[in-house]
């Protein structure tokens, strides 16, 4: 269930990860060619009167995802602050044994490559479409790879540059998050092993004592028994 909502929340978040890039990258690559003004320039060529509108588009929803995230860091705190609130109540002396938490085979930067290059391929891609609408918007040919040569040469390692900011940024949130997890599944498991441990020790407490028989009274010993001795009269 949790893979499913993390595969849910991760889709769109590749997705808008790309298209920020796209347009932060599309950005400065007209900056490096044409400085400050070729930017303004082509902000307001009808070519690209489109590029306001997504970056307000934009801009909207990384704030939905950030407030997305933010509630999520929240519902964390929330069962934190739950589990380490019981624990106080119920703990009563004594150490815990905490299991280590899941290794990954993976290294840091092999996850931040799964991350990094992934998204770099998907902005050069998108760059690459966005360049060949544009020309074909201006009545020209399309450029197809050219887009990429010539004078827009340094295009890929500006998107290898943006995503890889991206990327770190990502995997910074993931570590946060795990960290954060771990925290919280491993004093939610110390609060239950602590309440589990008590109501075993009450039911103990409350369980009626046994009688105890010996063999003899088992075999109907008290039938036969020699009764005690009578006292004679003088």
């Amino acid at each position: 269930m949790i893979q499913h909502r993390r595969a849910r929340v991760a889709a769109p978040g590749g997705v808008l990860l790309a298209l920020i890039g796209l347009f932060v990258s599309h950005t400065l690559e007209y900056l490096r060619v044409w400085g400050p003004q070729g930017v303004v320039d082509s902000m307001t060529n009808p070519v690209h009167a489109y590029m306001l509108p997504v970056a307000g588009v934009l801009l909207v929803l990384s704030t939905v995802f950030a407030f997305r995230l933010a509630r999520a860091w929240r519902a964390l705190n929330l069962r934190l602050d739950r589990a380490a609130a019981g624990v106080r109540r119920l703990w009563r002396g004594g150490t815990g044994v905490f299991a280590a938490g899941p290794q990954h085979g993976s290294t840091p930067g092999t996850r931040l490559a799964a991350i990094w290059l992934p998204l770099a391929a998907a902005q050069i891609v998108l760059y690459l479409v966005q360049e060949n609408i544009e020309a074909a918007a201006r009545s020209q040919p399309a450029p197809g790879l050219g887009a990429v040569t010539g004078i827009h040469w340094a295009a890929p390692l500006v998107h290898l540059y943006v995503s890889l900011l991206l990327a770190c940024l990502v995997r910074i949130c993931q570590v946060l998050f795990h960290r954060r997890e771990v925290v919280v599944e491993r004093v939610e498991a110390l609060l239950t092993a602590i309440v589990r441990r008590r109501l075993g020790a009450i039911a103990i407490i409350r369980r009626p004592a046994i009688e105890t028989v010996a063999p003899i009274d088992r075999l109907g010993g008290h039938l036969w028994r020699r009764p005690p001795p009578l006292l004679l009269d003088h």
